[in-house]
């Protein structure tokens, strides 16, 4: 199916040679040399300063975008890996020197002060914490910090398993989860287990270096401990990891015994004297749902799902589909995960993710389109640091989707059944997450906060946070694994602290959701476009604000995001 032939052109550049090589540090950095002698005089010339580091911004960044891409799109080939370090290491990391000499220009010129105008008094706040937070010496750190991250990919992306006489990654083995056969279910996740146990030291010893340099940059830069640093780093103005602290609270006083409850149901629907860890994803009907066949089907009918949220949704999919920024199917060496990546010079998104053929590929689907909807409509924005939009605010974008096409599975399910099936998925989903998103916080918290902490002791604080958050599952014989359960979440490595934004998305997620169900679609979606538009020109809790939902993850808000799901998982009975 089209519903446009268009593909995506990149634009022309502005301000820079199409024939720039950014490959080339020589010639990088006389660009950088020329913007630093710049003269401004006036504040239309300190816009255009602006608009034209940006430009070069995006080249770089579309060039280390490609090599990420194809480092995870092929992550069993080291040449991709080496590609991305290289850049990283000799490109990157070299302009950084240069970013902080362009940001102290733009903050000492005397015609910052006639920037008075909301985006840029935004754009103060966002330049001021980052000349606050550079120090030169934490540039072969970030390298160093990289390059284990990569590992960490790399190691991962290789393990597999043998099973029924074939070779299988661990993200083929969940389609396994749901079998009817609890012999089955049981069997894989053991291998799933049994294989990450192969490596779990190698992994441990990766994130004690990684602590360690952490810890390092940290200290660098002031700051007593990592967690306040990567807050700060992190731009999060509108709120203190002391309220952090109560969001993980909230969610174990409001979600956990709803939850509980939903794991006494799936015993007794099941017929089970407890549940155990490999019971918790098969479907209590014995029904998997099947959304589609083939890549082709998969994208075609998100397509239409887009548009039937509004026709330039549908469009914009459709233009990726035609221009090859989608790469959507599970297959041996791949990376793990899924992301949307926006390609800065040419204004588009490239989609990665890992379908299998279950119902979770059509929410990550659904949810990199959100994404990707965020990168085109927020396009037009000229500078840089006004479209780097943090966590909190990409994944409401992300997970609002979800919810606003929820309405329309029907592309995907046919039958009714299904579809209330499905739909069903999504809202219980939506609070069985919370629980994980809090684990993993709240681990982090710890880990930066005792840095000194041995393996031993960081197995048994996990142990303890995962009993704080027990929705009733049954370890017995196998309690060993679940020491190792934080090891196959990949942002603890690779980004760490970004992960308590999805939960923080969620609710405003559900938020949204709670509109389009009172004031209808129309009135929903023209505030979510209006949110989109703005990209990170306003402040966390401002944007979600134009959104139409509170940024608050107290008890009582919580509470009633709960109860309402509560009366929809009613409706679907």
């Amino acid at each position: 199916m089209n519903i446009t032939d268009r593909k995506i052109q990149k634009p022309e550049r502005k301000y820079f040679s199409a024939e720039l090589d950014v490959t080339s540090w020589e010639e990088l950095e006389k660009v950088f040399i020329d913007l630093l002698a710049t003269m401004i005089n006036s504040k239309s010339e300190l816009i255009s300063f602006m608009e034209k580091v940006s430009e070069v911004d995006a080249i770089v960044d579309e060039e280390m975008a490609w090599r990420y891409i194809n480092m995870t799109r092929f992550a069993d080939d080291a040449s991709f890996e080496e590609s991305f370090n290289d850049f990283f290491a000799n490109i990157v990391s070299k302009i950084k020197p240069y970013t902080f000499k362009i940001q102290k220009k733009f903050y000492d010129n005397k015609y910052r002060s006639e920037l008075t105008e909301p985006e840029y008094l935004h754009l103060n706040q966002i330049i001021s914490n980052e000349i606050e937070l550079f120090r030169e010496e934490n540039i072969p750190i970030d390298i160093k910090l990289q390059e284990l991250a990569n590992k960490y990919g790399s190691i991962y992306s290789k393990l597999q398993v043998n099973f029924q006489g074939e070779e299988k990654t661990l993200s083929q083995l969940a389609v396994y989860l749901k079998d009817q056969d609890r012999a089955v279910r049981e069997e894989v996740w053991k291998l799933r287990m049994e294989k990450m146990a192969e490596v779990r030291q190698q992994l441990n010893d990766i994130y004690d270096e990684q602590i360690k340099l952490s810890v390092e940059k940290a200290k660098n830069a002031d700051f007593d401990n990592f967690r306040d640093y990567m807050h700060k780093a992190k731009g999060r103005f509108s709120y203190t990891p002391e309220d952090l602290y109560k969001f993980h609270d909230a969610v174990e006083k409001k979600v956990i015994p709803f939850l509980k409850e939903q794991t006494k149901i799936r015993q007794e629907k099941l017929g089970l004297d407890s549940i155990k860890p490999w019971d918790t994803s098969v479907d209590l009907d014995g029904k998997i749902l099947k959304p589609f066949t083939d890549t082709t089907e998969f994208i075609d009918k998100g397509i239409k799902i887009l548009t039937n949220v509004k026709e330039q949704y549908g469009i914009n999919l459709n233009m990726m589909k035609n221009s090859e920024l989608l790469d959507l199917e599970n297959r041996k060496g791949k990376a793990p995960g899924g992301y949307n990546y926006p390609l800065a010079e040419t204004k588009a998104p490239f989609i990665f993710m890992n379908a299998v053929g279950l119902h979770n590929d059509v929410v990550t689907l659904l949810h990199e389109s959100g994404h990707a909807m965020h990168t085109f409509l927020s396009k037009d924005i000229k500078i840089s640091d006004l479209n780097n939009t943090p966590s909190e605010v990409a994944e409401l974008a992300s997970m609002a989707m979800e919810f606003l096409t929820m309405d329309s599975w029907g592309e995907y399910y046919p039958d009714a059944e299904d579809f209330k099936k499905a739909k069903r998925e999504q809202l219980l989903g939506s609070l069985s997450f919370l629980p994980w998103c809090m684990m993993v916080d709240a681990f982090q918290h710890w880990v930066y906060l005792n840095p000194e902490h041995t393996q031993t002791e960081r197995d048994e604080f996990f142990l303890n946070l995962y009993q704080r958050y027990d929705t009733g599952i049954d370890w017995a014989d196998v309690e060993e694994f679940k020491k190792q359960l934080w090891l196959f979440q990949l942002h603890i490595f690779e980004v760490p602290f970004y992960y308590i934004e999805y939960g923080m998305s969620q609710l405003g997620a559900l938020a949204v959701y709670m509109n389009y169900k009172k004031s209808g679609m129309d009135s929903a979606v023209e505030k979510y476009e209006s949110f989109l538009k703005l990209g990170y020109t306003r402040s966390v809790r401002d944007l979600y604000e134009t959104a139409g939902v509170n940024f608050d993850f107290s008890e009582k808000y919580l509470g009633e995001l709960v109860d309402f799901v509560i009366e929809e998982l009613a409706e679907l009975k």
